[in-house]
């Protein structure tokens, strides 16, 4: 009798767990889908800029112009639509990080890999 009460509470402590962990996934999910972005953005951008010896803002925004990210364990997905709001956020964070850096030529802001 005393094992089946144990085994009830073992698999209801069990269930909360699993709930419990799925909600505050659930509740995290658009954070987590656009730090996914965020990172294949600065992995686009970094091996571009190998490739090339600079970049102006407006060749990084025809770079990044409709690229998605997912998550695997949902359905949602995210893509840049307007990519003028986001390469500036995007080249600003990589200039914080000293990734890149910027380079004035001929009243042109253009970035190049640090």
């Amino acid at each position: 009798m005393i094992d089946k009460i144990i085994m009830v509470l073992v698999i209801a402590i069990g269930f909360t767990i699993i709930y419990a962990w799925g909600y505050v996934k659930q509740q995290r999910k658009g954070q987590e889908l656009f730090n996914e972005l965020k990172r294949k953005l600065e992995e686009k951008i970094l091996k571009e800029l190998k490739k090339t010896e600079s970049l102006s803002n407006r060749e990084i925004e025809i770079l990044i112009v409709g690229m998605k990210a997912s998550l695997f364990w949902s359905k949602d997905k995210i893509k840049i639509i307007d990519p003028k709001i986001v390469s500036l956020n995007l080249i600003n964070n990589l200039l914080s990080k000293g990734l890149i850096i910027e380079i004035t030529r001929k009243n042109h802001k253009r970035y190049k890999i640090n």
